[in-house]
């Protein structure tokens, strides 16, 4: 799939952050690269209010490590599996993560026990 190469323009919220991580799951079938989510996610480190949500279960705090897992795990990702060439010769929209990065994400964002 031909992602935008535009920033994804949804508020900061824990809805939206579910919504990606869910979009992340569906790979190279999501409206989203996984390089726009992980640009999202450290927006929503610097912005988001800190506002509890009925709807999740997630703290404030947990919410914004997770995003940060994201962060991090993507830069581990492209350092472990990519020499400079390679991250040289496409776009990081390109790069698709494993779904099992997104599974663990969006267990632990709603309290879903993990299978091992």
């Amino acid at each position: 799939m031909a992602w935008s190469e535009k920033p994804i323009d949804k508020p900061h919220t824990l809805e939206n952050l579910a919504d990606l991580l869910s979009q992340g799951l569906l790979g190279s079938m999501s409206r989203f690269s996984h390089f726009q989510i992980v640009e999202w996610c450290s927006q929503f480190v610097e912005h988001y209010d800190l506002s509890n949500s009925e709807e999740f279960h997630i703290s404030p705090a947990d919410a914004i490590c997770l995003a940060d897992d994201v962060i991090v795990q993507w830069e581990l990702y492209l350092a472990s599996q990519y020499t400079l060439d390679d991250l040289n010769r496409f776009s990081l929209n390109d790069i698709v993560l494993p779904k099992t990065f997104f599974e663990d994400w969006l267990n632990r964002f709603l309290a879903l026990p993990t299978q091992h």
